[in-house]
């Protein structure tokens, strides 16, 4: 399954209430949202019809993270009839409903950018959020450089990385590889914006993981050990508990039973 199809029945599944993305490029991950949006690319190239309530940010993801009110577009107000009318949660501003449902990061392939980017969006998202990193699974080690050579074929980078520093510093995670073409997602659960371990241990990590090239992805991930079939996780009954329960803490133990049953553990 490629990642847009794979995308595109994750948004029917979920049922996201507001979307983040952050890497644009040409729109066609962008072009999937029916509910309000933010996209945020510093040189977007959209060549797609878009169908969403959204709010394009051409700027870099440290300058829109590092703003003001960055969430500003997503967030209900206290008049449920223009939420309606918006598209936004109808009592958001009361029941504390403001967060980000589904976000995709597809921004600089670097693993340092990448761990920024989860670490800013951890922030405004909930236990029932569900955040996607693409590039996750390369297929070699070529495809993994963090200097890209050749302008053509897939470029993962190293965010590969991001998979076991995210283990070894934030157990308390739900998270899954997902055998998707061409280069894999990474999906996270269970977000906790209280917590900060990866931002207060964020320098001492990038001077341990970037590493010059060439980089040597562990086989495991070469391999696809661990990931899972993405008809298998879109066919799940975590989907409907997520949509359900959200702002419930009640539903994160059932979505954990059900992954661990899911990948046999």
């Amino acid at each position: 399954m490629h990642r847009h199809e794979f995308l595109q029945r994750l948004h029917e599944a979920l049922k996201p209430r507001t979307y983040l993305e952050i890497g644009t490029n040409d729109g066609r991950s962008l072009a999937l949202s029916r509910v309000p949006t933010i996209a945020v690319d510093p040189a977007p190239k959209i060549r797609t019809r878009l169908h969403c309530d959204l709010q394009l940010v051409t700027s870099t993801s440290d300058t829109f993270f590092g703003g003001r009110q960055p969430m500003g577009h997503l967030m209900s107000c206290r008049n449920p009839l223009r939420n309606i009318r918006k598209g936004r949660p109808l009592l958001g501003a009361y029941t504390g409903s403001n967060q980000v449902d589904l976000a995709f990061i597809d921004g600089m392939h670097l693993f340092e950018y990448a761990l920024r980017d989860f670490i800013n969006t951890e922030r405004f998202s909930g236990w029932s959020s569900v955040v996607v990193l693409d590039d996750m699974l390369p297929r070699n080690n070529a495809e993994a450089v963090r200097e890209r050579v050749a302008p053509s074929g897939p470029w993962t980078g190293d965010v590969y990385k991001f998979i076991p520093v995210v283990a070894e510093h934030r157990p308390d995670l739900i998270t899954v590889q997902v055998d998707t073409q061409p280069t894999g997602v990474f999906l996270v659960f269970g977000m906790d914006p209280s917590n900060t371990a990866l931002k207060a241990r964020y320098d001492a990590i990038v001077r341990e993981w970037v590493t010059p090239d060439p980089q040597k992805v562990p086989e495991s991930l070469l391999e696809r050990v661990e990931a899972v079939e993405p008809a298998a996780l879109l066919g799940s009954r975590i989907w409907p508990t997520l949509a359900r329960r959200r702002g419930r803490a009640a539903g994160l133990r059932t979505v954990r039973e059900e992954l661990a049953a899911l990948r046999g553990y």
